[in-house]
């Protein structure tokens, strides 16, 4: 995949629109991550425009699933690492639905190192 370094216009206004419902939240910053401005939840990252879609870290099944069904994309950070729990949503799906459960799986994923 050769990812689009940058949001096509309709898609910087789905994350415009996004990152205003996602700021609501507790907890949840604007930051820079993956040389993007990026949702923060708790100061772990969770969602970022660009990359040819909307990258989010769920589970690798999950990152799997979604690939599967055509409605993702691997995500690498460059040469041949493409990283397990992170995956690029394409601009056809619900970004909302994905954006939510990206932040639950990262502040569950928080909660459970914090317990060990």
């Amino acid at each position: 995949m050769t990812p689009s370094p940058d949001p096509t216009p309709a898609d910087a206004a789905r994350w415009d629109d996004l990152t205003a419902e996602f700021l609501a939240k507790p907890g949840v910053t604007l930051e820079r991550a993956f040389s993007r401005i990026s949702l923060m939840v708790d100061g772990k990252l969770f969602a970022s425009p660009g990359h040819g879609g909307l990258l989010i870290k769920v589970s690798a099944a999950r990152v799997a699933e979604l690939i599967a069904s055509g409605e993702g994309q691997p995500f690498s950070t460059g040469g041949n690492r493409v990283m397990r729990e992170w995956v690029v949503a394409s601009p056809a799906t619900d970004w909302r639905a994905l954006a939510a459960e990206s932040m639950d799986f990262v502040k569950a994923a928080a909660a459970a190192s914090i317990k060990k």
